[in-house]
């Protein structure tokens, strides 16, 4: 169902170009996910606003301290897990994707179209994770960025891109698979609660059904959305920030000495 979801969704975004725009739509998924990014964008003005009008003698309160807090958890878990010893300006981005696709994970309990079992959306995660890494490897390599593809001999050419490009397919179908099976163990679970509620008070017709369903995939719901997402969150930003961190030079002290360990010089990262 997702593939034909995501083919769909495909085939109407060519024929927005071929058609003309007035018969554009957008899947389920997809639409949401625009929601859910402009619910995000309004939070940021809002904190910004209330960040430029509040008070830097008092503590912040409500959203702004909660945001505060969750900036410094951020620069903290940024500098650890992509191996910095200074402050840099990956925040903003693990930021916003943090924010998102956690939203993007619960944003099943609103009882709309859910995000990430659609494979675009993962799809697409996986690609911009792509292209920072070798963007970010290509900045501070510069030439000798391309000698990669030739590691360990010339021959190895055909095989070298598909080792690194392999990610974005890797976490887009891990996010997607783990995604998917959270909806198809809930619903089998309903089918067979609604199964037995039926056998039971069969006496009632069709509102048998529903007496003993409820509250099993309420608790369903929330552990694949709540627990499971967030921690399908973290597992994707932590990807990001070690395989982004990897190709981000710095100083490890070896023994007694301190040696470079990529180049260019460390400096690079103060520009």
């Amino acid at each position: 169902m997702p593939s034909l979801v995501f083919s769909s969704a495909l085939e109407k975004l060519a024929e927005t170009f071929t058609t003309g725009w007035s018969e554009f739509s957008l899947s389920g998924g997809v639409l949401c996910s625009l929601i859910i990014m402009s619910i995000v964008a309004i939070l940021a003005i809002v904190i910004g606003i209330q960040a430029k009008v509040c008070d830097p003698l008092k503590p912040a309160k409500g959203p702004l301290m909660a945001a505060e807090m969750f900036v410094e958890w951020l620069e903290q878990w940024v500098k650890d897990n992509m191996g910095l010893k200074h402050d840099s300006n990956w925040g903003g981005y693990f930021m916003a994707l943090f924010t998102y696709l956690f939203m993007s994970f619960i944003w099943g309990i609103t009882g709309m179209h859910s995000v990430i079992d659609v494979l675009l959306i993962p799809l697409s995660l996986a690609v911009v994770m792509f292209i920072l890494i070798q963007a970010t490897a290509l900045r501070y390599q510069k030439v000798r960025y391309f000698h990669r593809y030739i590691e360990p001999f010339v021959f190895w050419l055909p095989i070298n891109p598909i080792t690194m490009w392999s990610p974005i397919i890797s976490t887009s179908l891990r996010m997607f698979g783990n995604c998917i099976a959270g909806s198809i163990i809930i619903s089998i679970v309903d089918w067979a609660l609604q199964g037995v509620s039926m056998a039971i008070f069969s006496a009632m017709g069709d509102w048998g059904r529903i007496f003993l369903s409820p509250i099993p995939i309420a608790v369903l719901n929330l552990y694949f959305s709540l627990f499971s997402g967030f921690v399908q969150t973290l597992v994707f930003c932590s990807l990001n920030a070690a395989w982004i961190g990897q190709e981000i030079p710095r100083d490890e002290e070896m023994g007694t000495s301190s040696q470079l360990l990529r180049e260019p010089e460390n400096k690079a990262l103060a520009q």
